[in-house]
């Protein structure tokens, strides 16, 4: 254990770095700002407590802290570096305070005992990977504050069974949901423009999914393998679906495609093994094999266009 004398107004990079044995630390209230590192290896450490006039914790600052379970930032707080929290594997409850912006890359990645998180009304992104691997995250409301998931966000957050995202949110990253197992229910709001690349590939409990109206183009893999995928409602305004896009939804089983879509990738809804039904465009008849490959159809019905 260390007690840091109140004349100490702040840690400095890798004070403490890979003091496996430190358990427990007074921090005074006449600390400002941690550095990168500070704490990083700290195995042993169970609780730490932080003053009320802390402004910034740095990056990989208790990085594979793996003992500690619970933290209170105060809301004095106003940054918190990427990786900060990283693979404390048993962290189970966080509270981030009002003053964060931004979750930065990786900032809780692969916190495998993390249950419930708490993010505030200033929060405007949340970065890479932020919350990867989490795999005993249930659930998470994001406020109206957010306007960009970044790609990985929430990747692999295998126990996440709904979350909520607002009409604030307009970017959805790369394989943002992708690997989140248990998610059963999702709402993309009308902000969004692009599905992207493999962001909810993987989803393997999600039944429904209904495409808002101003999505226009549907990336490589962002549905595939969402074994129970049972009803995929596109809007009309989608032109473009990617390869791969939808394959390996095994439950899907009819799909309607207007007459706006002018672009479809080679394997869009390979081995959907119930896809019996189809409505597209004329335009597709030729390369029909080749979007449903491995697909048992009884029926296609073409649509003209002009």
């Amino acid at each position: 254990s260390i007690t840091i004398p109140d004349s100490v107004e702040s840690i400095g990079e890798s004070a403490f770095e890979g003091c496996s044995s430190l358990n427990s630390i007074t921090i005074p209230d006449s600390i400002t700002s941690i550095g990168d590192d500070a704490f990083n290896g700290c195995r042993s450490l169970q609780s730490i407590s932080f003053p009320n006039g802390l402004e910034s914790i740095g990056e990989f600052s208790f990085q594979y802290c793996s003992s500690l379970q619970s933290i209170m930032i105060p809301n004095s707080v106003t940054s918190i570096g990427a990786f900060a929290f990283a693979d404390c594997e048993n962290l189970k409850n966080i509270a981030i305070p009002n003053g964060i912006v931004s979750i930065e890359m990786y900032a809780f990645c692969d916190c495998e005992s993390l249950e419930s998180v708490t993010i505030p009304n200033s929060v405007e992104s949340i970065g890479e990977f932020a919350f990867g691997g989490c795999n005993s995250l249930q659930s998470i409301t994001i406020p109206n504050s957010v306007t960009s998931i970044e790609k990985e966000a929430f990747k692999c957050c295998e126990s996440l069974q709904s979350i909520t995202i607002p009409d604030s949110v307009e970017s959805i990253g790369e394989s943002a949901f992708e690997g989140c197992s248990s998610l059963q229910s999702m709402t993309i709001p009308d902000s969004i423009t692009y599905i992207k690349n493999g962001t909810f590939s993987g989803c393997s409990s999600l039944q429904s999914i209904k495409i808002p109206k101003n999505v226009v183009s549907i990336g490589w893999y962002a549905f595939s393998n969402c074994s129970n995928l049972q009803s995929v409602l596109l809007s009309n305004n989608v032109n473009s679906i990617g390869g791969s896009a939808f394959c390996d939804c095994s439950n899907l089983q009819a799909i309607t495609l207007s007459n706006n879509v002018t672009c479809i990738g080679d394997g869009a809804f390979e081995d959907c093994d119930n896809l019996t039904n189809v409505t597209m465009p004329k335009r597709f008849k030729r390369q029909r094999r080749e979007i449903f490959k491995g697909c048992k159809l009884k029926k296609i019905k073409f649509t003209y266009t002009e």
